[in-house]
């Protein structure tokens, strides 16, 4: 009986620990978002169902600060995932010097959202960054990069594809190293072009790896917070105002729970739906290149 017990037994702390920080809080969030409950007045919360999620969608701010997350989410995605595959694929055939060429690659991601965010914003200084001064030598005027809507869009992105492009690329790096090399000399022998090569076996066998990487950088995208402020508080205006900063400032400014546990609500359903939708096209992609 407890040798039948002792692999759960091994499992149980995790368990524990995972309930306790992760599933508990999620549950208790979503709880609350059913509720008016505010920490200044906590014994007068009453039940409202789904009216603070109904509210939401009539709040200008929050649909326009949804439809940036969204728009960042999906433009992130696409320019790290395309770089991160590149490189990956770059990297694999390095062997000479390989180890360190990886190691500095993943500076990037190792250094803090916040001085991520400093770096970039003297960067793209209008007056003295070098983006502008890199500019100039090819006779294009200054961009006004943190103070028109367009320029800041671009400004958080490359920052954040800048710093998260090195996660993708070791995710995808090692799956590319799980791929036997039998399987690309078989495709060899059978005359397959490196198109077909790439498309009919790295690919499908990247399935796995990609849907790791896609799915947890979605949700880190979602919840976009640190490197946005530093960049450009959220503005001009509200134009890069992530869900994130009106759940912060619900939650600990104006201590409205139920309100910020709704504006939780939806990025956890946002972050579920996008990870059914990458393991459904995905997994597609693969039974179809088989």
């Amino acid at each position: 009986m407890l040798k039948k017990a002792a692999p759960y037994l091994l499992v149980l702390p995790s368990f524990l620990v995972l309930v306790a920080f992760l599933i508990y809080p999620m549950l208790n969030t979503i709880y609350l978002s059913f509720w008016n409950y505010s920490y200044f007045a906590p014994e007068a919360r009453r039940f409202v169902g789904l009216e603070n999620y109904i509210t939401l969608f009539f709040e200008k701010g929050f649909t326009s600060s949804l439809l940036f997350t969204l728009r960042f989410t999906f433009t992130c995605i696409l320019f790290e995932f395309f770089f991160g595959l590149m490189f990956a694929l770059l990297l694999r055939k390095i062997m000479k010097g390989g180890t360190l060429i990886r190691t500095i690659s993943i500076f990037p991601y190792m250094i803090a959202p916040i001085a991520a965010g400093q770096i970039w914003r003297l960067m793209f200084n209008m007056d003295y960054g070098i983006i502008n001064f890199i500019l100039s030598k090819f006779s294009i005027d200054p961009v006004n990069w943190l103070g028109s809507n367009t320029g800041a869009f671009w400004a958080v992105a490359i920052a954040q594809i800048w710093k998260s492009t090195p996660f993708i690329m070791l995710i995808l790096l090692s799956g590319l190293r799980t791929i036997p090399n039998d399987v690309y000399e078989a495709a060899n022998i059978d005359g397959a072009n490196p198109w077909q090569t790439f498309l009919h076996i790295t690919m499908p066998l990247l399935v796995p790896s990609a849907t790791i990487a896609l799915v947890f950088e979605t949700i880190f995208k979602l919840r976009v917070y640190d490197i946005v402020i530093t960049l450009t508080g959220g503005g001009p205006g509200k134009y890069t105002t992530p869900l994130g900063v009106i759940l912060k400032q619900n939650y600990f400014q104006t201590f409205e729970a139920g309100y910020a546990g709704a504006i939780s609500g939806i990025l956890i359903l946002l972050g579920a739906m996008f990870s059914v939708l990458y393991v459904f096209l995905l997994n597609r992609q693969k039974k179809g290149a088989n």
